[in-house]
């Protein structure tokens, strides 16, 4: 539920900005009210330079290679697991496996939220996987950083780690 609430905040704020630049520029500074005008101009300024310096920003791709040398020439498979279901968005992580007699052998894995995802980022930092067989289930150990933000600014970093078993 605070999830919903966060995401409805940046919503708002995101709107109220949208509100003050479109009323900037029909009306001027009549947009701004007395009693709102130093967090009506603050919201506006941020607004601006997070539109400015989002251009600039690196993109996450939050992809890992857990084995660089293997076999190109193998079949591959590609495992999902939900760390995590939340009301409003999915923490998912794929799994891709080479597939060399008779042996799944971890290669890389990307995690990635969706749903509805206003005002947070996803860092996945490691992974820890084994080889496995066919008959066997593969345990896992993945962690990363839930980040949450208030229009743009980095306001919490949440450190999560999850562990469990790649379904088949």
């Amino acid at each position: 539920m605070i999830h919903l609430i966060w995401s409805i905040i940046n919503g708002m704020i995101v709107l109220y900005f949208l509100y003050l630049i479109v009323g900037f520029i029909a009306k001027g500074k009549r947009i701004f009210k007395p009693q709102f005008k130093v967090i009506s101009i603050f919201i506006m300024v941020i607004g601006i330079v997070q539109i400015i310096s989002a251009s600039n920003s690196d993109k996450n791709i939050n992809r890992i290679t857990i084995n660089e040398y293997y076999n190109k020439q193998n079949n591959s498979e590609i495992k999902k697991v939900i760390l995590e279901d939340n009301l409003t968005f999915d923490i998912n992580m794929h799994v891709k496996y080479s597939v060399e007699k008779n042996e799944f052998i971890p290669i890389e894995s990307n995690s990635f939220l969706t749903g509805f995802v206003s005002g947070y980022v996803w860092e996945f930092k490691s992974i820890q996987t084994n080889n496995y067989k066919p008959n066997e289930k593969p345990e896992f150990i993945a962690d990363g950083i839930l980040k949450w933000n208030l229009f743009g600014i980095n306001v919490y970093s949440e450190s999560k780690t999850f562990s469990g078993i790649i379904e088949k």
